[in-house]
């Protein structure tokens, strides 16, 4: 076996062919060529998603609750239409909360997106969630 020198390795590369001779010779395994080339050219295009937040976005989300997001989107637990969907809701439930969407609160809106199973959410429905309308309170009557 030779001496692994990075010009042959580029030569298979650029060959655009996977030469089971030459990584032999070169003591390379078929499978480590592969690891090599998803490493150097990722072939998953379609889940890359480049998102950076706008001026009133960052006004309305503290790092944690966007990073949150973003991690959540990184391990698939939701894709980028999920993503731009729990956006707009945060940014609907900051004019009502008038505080910044933090973590805690980023949680709970992930969580009722994702469990309620609905596909349109209303901003009525949110505020139920997250204030809960006195309509929906049974009072009981005070005895004196």
């Amino acid at each position: 076996m030779d001496e692994l020198r990075p010009d042959d390795v580029l030569d298979i590369v650029a060959s655009g062919k996977t030469n089971k001779t030459k990584l032999k010779k070169l003591g390379i395994s078929e499978t480590e060529f592969k690891q090599f080339m998803d490493a150097l050219v990722p072939t998953d295009k379609k889940d890359k998603y480049h998102r950076i937040l706008a001026e009133d976005e960052k006004r309305v989300l503290t790092p944690d609750a966007f990073g949150y997001l973003i991690h959540l989107f990184a391990i698939k637990s939701i894709d980028k239409n999920m993503f731009e969907r729990i956006m707009t809701v945060s940014m609907q439930l900051n004019l009502f909360l008038k505080r910044k969407i933090d973590k805690s609160i980023m949680d709970e809106i992930v969580n009722y997106i994702i469990f309620s199973g609905e596909k349109d959410i209303s901003l009525k429905e949110l505020l139920d969630v997250f204030f809960g309308l006195e309509s929906d309170i049974q009072f009981e009557e005070d005895v004196n």
